[in-house]
């Protein structure tokens, strides 16, 4: 990948983001506005699951973890929209 990191936002203003690559957040990035588009809505769990399986077992990391702070960035760029009490994620429009 690259050597260019992005610092993701964290929905809740108390936390932090992560550093990560910026070729890594873009192909889980990707991923996650592809499954959204398709699915509509979905579980956190299947969420993740199916970012792993859109990047392929050739993805250098952990596609689960790249995909939850992506998913949390998503989320604090309004992008994302995530409801805790039903456990559904989908995509704002």
């Amino acid at each position: 990948m690259s050597d260019t990191k992005i610092l993701t936002l964290h929905p809740d203003p108390k936390k932090s983001g992560v550093n990560i690559d910026q070729g890594k957040y873009d192909v889980i990035r990707k991923a996650a506005f592809a499954v959204l588009e398709r699915e509509k809505t979905m579980k956190p769990m299947a969420f993740l699951q199916a970012i792993s399986d859109a990047v392929g077992p050739d993805f250098d990391g952990s596609a689960a973890w790249y995909g939850e702070s992506v998913k949390l960035d998503m989320e604090a760029r309004g992008e994302l929209e995530h409801d805790r009490k039903k456990g559904t994620l989908w995509l704002k429009r």
